[in-house]
């Protein structure tokens, strides 16, 4: 029974891809090594049964990594949240090369030779970089990186709950919805608070370079609106006088005719 016992382990042994002892793994502190040189670098889960396949190829990899002069990675994401926001993984497992801090996504076969071919060959630069507002240590990223660390502390806090302090499922999921709506108001009130402060509204009596620039406006106005009366003045007279002379010539015109007539 014991020998048997035995075999058991050593064929369960045998059967276990050892780790690279050139395999770098990365975590949120050292991930930022991947800014310099010439890297490959997966994201995976224990759980991934795909990433299960590809561990042996990746090791194999990662033995071969000093010969073709790059250096092979690995980042647990169930470990390192952050890391899996900041890179935006939603596949596993994903794959990325990097090149001084110039990062590509891997899409080719998942074999030993290809990501020996792939680096050599230099096969990386036919492929698109990862645009400026994606890359990985930019503001923006840091920012959903943060978002990924409190959603999965979130979930451990709610697990715990549940399993270690046996709340029921909906109380804790109650919980949850009430902080977000407290966090929710407090962030509304604050951006209302910024927007007040970098655009106040103005309210009573305007400032003295506005109210100067509304008066020289209405005193042009009304200067506008004077020469406009004077014109109008100007005209009505001028048809007054070509009126009276048109009456004088009609009165006098029969006169003259007398006198001829006579």
């Amino acid at each position: 029974m014991k020998a048997a016992f035995v075999v058991l382990l050593l064929v369960v042994a045998a059967s276990v891809e050892a780790k690279s002892k050139r395999l770098v793994t990365l975590n949120e502190t050292t991930w930022t090594d991947l800014l310099k040189g010439e890297w490959m670098v997966e994201f995976h889960a224990p759980w991934c049964p795909a990433c299960k396949d590809l561990q042996k190829a990746w090791n194999a990899f990662a033995d071969m990594s000093r010969d073709i002069g790059i250096k092979v990675a690995e980042v647990d994401v169930t470990i390192n949240p952050g890391l899996s926001g900041r890179f935006l993984v939603t596949a596993l497992p994903t794959i990325y090369h990097v090149k001084d801090g110039v990062f590509r996504f891997y899409s080719g076969p998942r074999d030993k030779n290809e990501f020996i071919a792939f680096v050599e060959e230099k096969k990386w630069s036919l492929i698109e970089p990862v645009p400026s507002y994606k890359h990985p240590n930019s503001a923006q990223m840091g920012v959903v990186a943060v978002f990924f660390k409190l959603s999965m502390a979130v979930r451990d806090m709610h697990n715990h709950m549940v399993e270690k302090v046996g709340v029921p499922a909906w109380a804790s999921y109650l919980v949850f919805a009430g902080i977000t709506l407290a966090l929710g108001c407090v962030l509304g009130v604050i951006i209302v608070m910024v927007i007040d402060s970098v655009f106040p509204t103005v309210c009573g009596t305007p400032s003295p370079k506005k109210a100067q620039k509304n008066a020289g406006k209405t005193e042009k106005d009304n200067n506008s609106q004077a020469s406009q009366d004077e014109a109008s003045s100007s005209e009505d007279g001028a048809r007054s006088r070509k009126g009276g002379e048109a009456k004088k010539q009609q009165a006098s015109s029969p006169k003259s005719e007398g006198k001829k007539k006579k």
